[in-house]
């Protein structure tokens, strides 16, 4: 599976199917890095409601930054430019996430007691009638649209050789 829209509805619909929605996001993408869904749902089984539904963290989020490890993720630890590509990649998806919905936490997504609800040009769009049920199933279509998106941006950028001896 490679079209976009499929992999985000994709995600939408596993969401539906009560996947959690960090599950729903890395899942989407389970056969990209050779996981069986039943892996790929492992992974991401404790990021469901802000991790663990403590309403931290919003789990599409956290499935985001699992797809960035596993696409950019470096596993030597004397990898600093892996280290750095990685973590860069985290950071431009979080900022389109944030730049959509105002923030990354769920409490304040959801506009939950005690938190203000977060404000982004995301938050008032209308909810399709088959997501009203589940309404966080537009954040992990987001989500994937955005590892999609770096995906994109990624293939067409020239390969740059690293220079010997100097770290990135």
């Amino acid at each position: 599976m490679t079209d976009t829209e499929s992999r985000a509805d994709l995600a939408a619909d596993l969401f539906m199917q009560g996947y959690n929605c960090g599950q729903a996001v890395v899942v989407a993408f389970a056969d990209r890095f050779g996981l069986s869904r039943e892996e790929a749902a492992r992974i991401a089984g404790a990021f469901g409601g802000g991790i663990g539904r403590q309403r931290l963290t919003c789990g599409t989020v956290l499935g985001m930054t699992v797809l960035a490890g596993l696409e950019e993720g470096n596993a030597d630890p004397a990898d600093k430019a892996g280290q750095k590509r990685c973590f860069d990649t985290v950071k431009q998806m979080t900022a389109g996430f944030v730049e959509q919905y105002g923030s990354t936490v769920c409490a304040e997504l959801l506009g939950m007691p005690g938190h203000v609800k977060a404000d982004g040009p995301a938050q008032h769009q209308a909810v399709p009638e088959k997501f009203c049920a589940k309404p966080c199933a537009l954040k992990v279509q987001l989500a994937v649209r955005l590892f999609e998106k770096y995906l994109r941006e990624k293939a067409s950028r020239p390969e740059t050789p690293p220079v010997p001896g100097v770290q990135a």
